[in-house]
């Protein structure tokens, strides 16, 4: 197999490049492995978190003055959302034509020169497959996309090849000839009860459940270039937490001060969150929320929405999970790791007998499959 002089082993990826198996390789996992659950949360309209309310806390958060800081500033779900697929692709075709060391081929043109057994990859493909590869950057999305096609291109060839399939299966439906092929070609080993019960034992502290706490903050708010402000803040959150501790009547104190200085809606609750668990709050709060202990804590927290005055009023640690509860989940993530590396050795095989210019190829594991 001829390669390029790109290599991504010079270059961290850290978004998961099982996207090789593009969107246009729509492979029925389900097939080989079985799925398993996906614990989802629900958010939370404060903006810097998200909350559950395990006890009734049916909050109905009324936006009063003060409150238009926390409209101008995005919440945990607008960070978390990648740019439009448009607006990345127009970004990554209008950059101006430089010689990276990144770039696929050595070309000077924006889109690599690959082929697979002298058949071109069409540049035009690779950028319409962009938009399913988000990176930190373009050079590697592109990479990313690029080998997507090539991945592709390769499991079209053994369809032709396959007697059983051939080009008029092909033809009449990709997806499914992608899928038969795989049936035949990808055996993956089923993990018997004692690699599960190893797995177990090995990865233990995997098996716990997530501490939940019941808190109550305070939010001076500020937007994270405002320096100076920032520091007044800092201070005047040690100054109400000493004024929190030092009143007869902690308590009362507490939602005094949130009604009257919080910048988050949950002040007209007295600045009641309710029940939290991890993954609910960005985790620059959540980072330090769950190190502290039950009661007011000593310091305040700084977040990009700026400094929080915490009261833990509940903290319930986790709880470890025997192996008869998560043996299920245990079977099926060792079951499908096992027929992802079965499925990069066959596509590895695939590209060792092809002839691939303009690309090294890294079909891995963690970098193929999308799962």
């Amino acid at each position: 197999m001829t390669v390029s002089t790109y290599n991504p082993a010079d270059h961290t990826m850290t978004n998961n490049i099982s996207n090789s198996v593009s969107s246009d390789i729509h492979i029925d996992h389900a097939a080989h492995a079985p799925t398993g659950a996906d614990n989802t949360h629900s958010g939370h309209d404060c903006g810097h978190y998200h909350s559950y309310d395990h006890h009734n806390h049916n909050h109905e958060h009324n936006h009063s003055h003060g409150d238009d800081i926390v409209h101008l500033m995005p919440t945990l779900t607008d960070l978390q959302k990648p740019h439009s697929d448009q607006e990345f692709i127009e970004k990554a075709m209008a950059e101006e034509r430089s010689n990276h060391k990144n770039l696929i081929a050595s070309s000077r043109d924006e889109l690599p020169s690959v082929t697979v057994n002298g058949m071109m990859i069409d540049r035009t493909h690779i950028a319409q497959e962009l938009q399913y590869h988000p990176a930190e950057n373009k050079e590697d999305a592109v990479y990313l996309a690029t080998q997507a096609l090539v991945v592709r291109e390769l499991l079209r060839l053994a369809v032709l090849d396959e007697p059983s399939l051939s080009e008029k299966a092909w033809l009449e439906d990709e997806e499914k000839a992608i899928s038969n092929l795989i049936d035949q070609n990808v055996q993956a080993t089923i993990p018997d009860i004692v690699t599960c019960e190893r797995y177990y034992k090995q990865n233990i502290t995997d098996f716990k459940t997530d501490p939940i706490m019941t808190v109550r903050h305070i939010l001076l708010a500020c937007l994270p270039e405002d320096g100076d402000e920032r520091l007044k803040l800092k201070k005047t959150a040690y100054e109400f937490i000493e004024q929190i501790k030092n009143n007869a009547n902690p308590d009362a104190e507490f939602i005094q001060l949130a009604r009257q200085h919080s910048a988050c809606p949950s002040k007209e609750q007295g600045g009641e969150l309710g029940v939290i668990s991890k993954g609910q709050t960005v985790p620059e709060f959540e980072s330090v929320l769950f190190k502290l202990d039950k009661g007011l804590a000593p310091s305040p927290i700084e977040s990009r929405y700026g400094f929080h005055i915490v009261d833990v009023l509940n903290k319930e640690p986790g709880i470890q999970m025997t192996y008869d509860q998560v043996s299920p989940a245990i079977h099926n993530k060792l079951s499908q790791q096992a027929f992802h590396q079965s499925l990069c050795d066959y596509l590895f095989t695939l590209a060792n007998e092809a002839d691939i210019e303009g690309i090294d190829m890294t079909l891995e594991q963690e970098n193929v499959f999308r799962g």
